[in-house]
């Protein structure tokens, strides 16, 4: 009896974590180049805390090089005074009037790793993403697929 009660302890621990991650985990964003525009797009509209574009450099893991685009609230600002936009697409470079802080946003160049962050308070969507020659957009290290992109695997025009 005992050995039941553990098992039906430890199976409603395991049970409780993947809800909680699922509440938590990250959330799917596709990086497209429409018209010379770069978007970042999530598959529903979702309430946005900040985002975050910077030179992505894999030896230094999750640290993160040079901003080239953000938009967030100020720390001091009371977080029941903080308005958050509900977007669902959002272009590189786009000024939202519910961020009163922004550094950018910088030209991205071709052929530089780069990674965004979307941070929706309870949830976060990270990509990294490079710009090709050819103005088109490669996402290498598709989480939701598990392996990286092949060598020509593109996304948007």
């Amino acid at each position: 009896m005992k050995a039941i009660k553990n098992f039906a302890g430890i199976l409603s621990l395991f049970i409780f974590g993947l809800c909680l991650y699922s509440c938590i985990g990250p959330v799917p964003v596709d990086v497209v180049m429409i018209d010379n525009e770069l978007y970042f797009v999530l598959e529903e509209e979702r309430e946005i805390a900040a985002i975050d574009v910077m030179v992505f450099n894999p030896s230094q893991g999750k640290q993160g090089g040079e901003t080239m685009w953000a938009l967030n609230h100020d720390l001091a600002t009371e977080v029941k005074k903080r308005k958050y936009p509900n977007l669902k697409q959002i272009k590189y470079g786009q000024i939202l009037d519910e961020f009163p802080r922004v550094i950018g946003p910088a030209p991205l160049k071709r052929n530089v790793e780069y990674w965004v962050g979307i941070n929706m308070g309870d949830r976060f969507a990270r990509e990294a993403f490079i710009i090709t020659d050819e103005n088109k957009v490669v996402m290498p290290r598709r989480k939701d697929k598990g392996e990286r992109a092949a060598p020509g695997k593109t996304t948007g025009n």
